[in-house]
């Protein structure tokens, strides 16, 4: 960002006549303003270098993505991209922010208002910014109402809300204020608002616990039917889960299991719309994964267990007719009949057989095999190979940078080289996941849908299992199977740091330290993986495979994005989460299997089989 910060002064600024840019904008939101900055900015002509200068400066403040409902670092860069990023809050010195204040506060236009103060709160901890950023968003907001275009009002309201609520007991008087609006705004509307304006000032409210929640279970009712009457279905299945919320904070055990009821209803009505849509870009295919969401939705709803036989049932047909809509992966794999063998061999099998060819279907890649093709890659794409990279985690920060790859580089601790190996080794990984893993998982739970002793039965005898942790392996293993990634992504990581030092303990590794002052910290899964027991058990091409799943930076990192908190929801649905809990049930089961095969032989320490 090149701004001379010592031109950005309120004299500047006020000859810029800020107001008839934002006046001339399609709509009183940042990102119109922001426009308007980079039209005034090409031509150059029109501005002193000191006006220009303060103009890059607005535009800076404008261009940045607010996340309404983050609190301690709200403001992320609008764009990511090839390891650069636009301008985040802590780009601006704070002494030079913070004494714009009384500038800012003079500004007329809300929305900019607004914009300022937050960037002063963020930087400076300004207390009196804070409270005139509140005011100037529900102004902002009260601007932007509109409940076909909704977002814009209530992110402004949000933001308000979490803003007052980030003050304390400084900020009860506005936090009560912001919360009284969205009520007012939640009675105004009763539910008739065409989308989802109801449903995320409702959400508010429940998570505040402020307002009348007999009138918002009655509102998201009539939300819902309304969804429900327009073939809306999503809405309708999120607006029914609302009331069953309002529901069951009111008590009304019987009411809260119809809505969730009514939920899972909404989703078959989705799937089968969505089955009917074969010109649409749907189809079976898209049918089938929505009816195995209402099926677990209705399973899981209190008197539903019948219902949700109905549903399984529709869901294996639509599941048969799905296949014949999958393409080609490219012009070389043929991911049909790739999946059509991982069919064959999972289905109309006994749940034991099943499970033995789904845990077998896949080893760590051979270093050997990605080296080369990071060598090919070299040699046919050579500017990729000539620039340091920036790795990114899932919020955008640069988290690593790698350095050019030299010809000859064989030492796989080399940044560089280890890069391009865990990029190549993710590709083959996706691959496996959509051509064998994933298929035969959804085999397995259609025609076994294994339970608790289902699982047990086949994990009972691994030693690899750590004490204590056999209920909760079960539960993420059964949760795999089902694909609710959201519990998959959050237990894989540490049942498998578990397993890993449970394994190096059983060949004799130490995994805790001992310190100068008496003290045992535990050693961390990178360490753990370097060891001799690690590389003995697992064999090198194991441990590097682990390494880029679970906890190298260069790779998906997995424990350490999802121990941070740092993936979204839709990320947890990956293929790296799905690949961790196969890896998981692999370990369990071959181990398991293994063991049972050397009831005799009890003092040999186990391996992969």
């Amino acid at each position: 960002m090149a701004i001379d910060w010592n031109l950005v002064t309120p004299i500047v600024l006020n000859s810029l006549n800020l107001d008839k840019f934002f006046s001339e904008a399609s709509r009183q939101e940042c990102f119109s303003f922001s426009e308007q900055i980079t039209l005034a900015l090409r031509n150059e002509a029109a501005w002193t270098q000191d006006q220009l200068n303060a103009l890059r400066f607005v535009g800076a403040t404008l261009t940045m993505r607010l996340q309404y409902g983050s609190v301690g670092d709200p403001f992320g860069p609008k764009f990511v991209m090839d390891g650069q990023r636009s301008t985040v809050a802590s780009d601006f010195p704070r002494e030079k922010i913070e004494a714009l204040a009384q500038w800012v506060l003079s500004q007329k236009n809300a929305e900019f208002r607004a914009r300022m103060l937050d960037l002063i709160w963020v930087i400076a901890k300004s207390y009196p910014a804070a409270q005139g950023a509140i005011s100037a968003y529900i102004e902002a907001a009260d601007i932007l109402e509109d409940p076909k275009e909704w977002t814009s009002f209530a992110d402004r309201l949000e933001r308000a809300l979490r803003l007052a609520v980030s003050l304390g007991r400084g900020g009860a008087i506005l936090r009560a204020t912001v919360l009284g609006k969205l009520e007012a705004t939640v009675n105004k509307y009763q539910g008739t608002d065409p989308l989802f304006l109801t449903f995320r000032l409702v959400s508010l409210l429940l998570e505040f616990k402020y307002g009348d929640i007999a009138t918002f279970a009655k509102y998201t009712r009539i939300a819902a039917e309304q969804a429900n009457s327009r073939k809306n279905y999503w809405a309708a299945k999120d607006y029914f889960e609302l009331a069953a919320r309002c529901h069951d904070k009111l008590g009304e055990v019987d009411a809260h299991g119809e809505a969730l009821r009514l939920s899972a209803e909404a989703l078959v009505s989705e799937a089968e719309l969505a089955s009917s849509q074969q010109d649409g870009g749907r189809g079976a295919m898209a049918g089938a994964f929505i009816m195995a969401q209402a099926y677990n939705a209705m399973r899981q709803a209190p008197k539903g267990k019948g219902r949700a036989e109905d549903i399984h049932a529709r869901l294996l047909k639509l599941q048969e007719q799905s296949l014949p809509e999958l393409k080609e992966l490219s012009t070389t794999v043929n991911i049909q009949e790739l999946i059509d063998k991982a069919v064959a061999k999972t289905s109309d099998k006994p749940l034991h057989e099943a499970l033995i060819v789904l845990c077998k279907v896949n080893n760590a890649p051979p270093i050997e095999k990605l080296m080369e093709k990071v060598r090919n890659e070299a040699r046919t794409a050579i500017l990729s190979s000539m620039f340091s990279s920036d790795v990114i985690n899932s919020r955008g920060r640069v988290v690593a940078k790698t350095p050019p790859l030299a010809v000859a580089e064989e030492d796989i601790e080399n940044d560089g080289l280890r890069f391009r190996l865990f990029r190549h080794a993710r590709t083959d990984r996706d691959l496996v996941i959509q051509a064998f893993i994933n298929p035969m998982r959804s085999i397995i739970f259609n025609e076994h849908n294994p339970d608790r002793s289902d699982i047990l039965n086949y994990i009972q005898h691994s030693p690899w299992i750590p004490p204590g942790h056999v209920e909760s392996i079960i539960r993420v293993l059964i949760a795999g199977f089902q694909g609710d990634m959201l519990i998959v992504a959050h237990m894989i990581p540490p049942q498998i740091e578990a397993l890993i030092r449970h394994i190096i303990e059983l060949n004799g590794g130490d995994t805790s330290m001992f310190n100068a002052e008496g003290l045992q910290p535990e050693k961390s899964l990178n360490v753990l993986l370097k060891m001799d027991e690690a590389q003995k058990v697992f064999g090198i091409n194991g441990v590097i495979e682990l390494e880029d799943i679970f906890v190298d930076q260069l790779g998906s990192n997995l424990r350490n994005e999802v121990a941070h908190g740092l993936i979204s929801d839709g990320q947890m649905f990956s293929s790296d989460v799905l690949y961790a809990w196969w890896l998981l049930l692999k370990f369990c089961v071959l181990s398991s299997k293994w063991q049972a095969e050397q009831t005799t032989k009890t003092n040999i320490k186990p391996t992969i089989p």
